[in-house]
């Protein structure tokens, strides 16, 4: 299990001086990291802080944003101040209100590196910037909050599996959790030489599993895990251990059955479904009927 990662980039300037720990989740609010010893703080949206908002600052989207931000945290109600694309005086208010929250000189100016701005919570997987550091680059590196499964499955086999589809995780202790697929990649990635044989391995997409249960990988940031998807299902039919499956050279598939007698014979038999060992068989055989299965 793991969350896919991304960098958390600041546009301050001055010297990282506090970072959060390894693991934390950081909400709205809360501190992405400290340059100069003063507090840069999450907010949410899609658009990052790009120019200086002030009272003189043109109509945009970002100005909207940052007043939805102010009202989430409290810093002014949706009656004082209304969210939209517009600064006024009741921003200006609501902005010096949320700079004395982090000590920072009430201006009612919010310049680029003042605070982060990110679609949701996210959780510090990495410091690729160390405390001491210039700001300016990439501060963290970030996971989402919600716990995944990444599989790389051969890209010949897209067509098995779709978003939405139930699957079973075996997790490194060998208990067994499940899940729901999130997304399954379009986009195939050419295969490494993972074997060292000079030959790379088949193409393979990414394939997202969110766990139902999202405790149930404990404290495990990175493991190796083993996910089951049911292709097919086949009820109340006829199964034999694959291992009876007899090949013959034409492509068909026999089975030995015991007669009574203790002689064998070779029964055609069509193949289904398989799972776990077993394969669905039609042919001349009935439930109870024992088979060579080859040791």
């Amino acid at each position: 299990p793991g969350r896919p990662s991304a960098y958390v980039r600041n546009g301050a300037t001055g010297t990282i001086t506090v970072l959060p720990a390894l693991g934390s989740v950081i909400d709205r609010g809360h501190t992405v990291a400290e340059v100069d010893g003063l507090a840069v703080p999450l907010l949410f949206g899609d658009r990052p802080l790009w120019r200086q908002l002030d009272a003189t600052a043109e109509d945009g989207v970002d100005i909207e944003e940052l007043e939805a931000n102010l009202v989430a945290l409290g810093f002014a109600t949706s009656d004082s101040l209304t969210v939209d694309q517009d600064w006024t005086p009741a921003t200006t208010a609501a902005v010096k209100r949320w700079q004395e929250s982090l000590g920072r000189d009430q201006t009612g100016v919010v310049a680029r590196g003042d605070a982060v701005v990110v679609p949701g919570p996210v959780r510090v997987a990495a410091h690729p910037t160390p405390v001491g550091s210039p700001a300016g680059g990439p501060v963290l590196e970030v996971t989402g909050t919600t716990r995944l499964v990444s599989v790389d499955l051969e890209a010949t086999k897209q067509s098995l599996v779709s978003a939405g589809e139930a699957v079973e995780v075996v997790l490194p202790d060998n208990t067994t959790t499940t899940g729901r697929i999130t997304s399954v990649g379009s986009v195939a990635q050419a295969g490494q030489d993972a074997d060292g044989d000079g030959s790379p391995d088949a193409s393979t997409i990414e394939v997202l599993v969110a766990l139902d249960d999202p405790g149930a990988g404990g404290s495990l940031d990175q493991a190796p895990v083993t996910v089951r998807v049911v292709t097919s299902v086949a009820q109340g039919v006829l199964a034999v251990p694959v291992n009876a499956l007899l090949a013959l050279a034409d492509g068909s598939y026999v089975v030995e059955r015991v007669e009574s007698d203790g002689t064998t014979r070779q029964v055609p038999v069509e193949t289904g479904a398989f799972a776990d060992g077993w394969v669905e068989v039609t042919g001349d055989l009935a439930e109870g009927d024992d088979v060579v299965v080859p040791e």
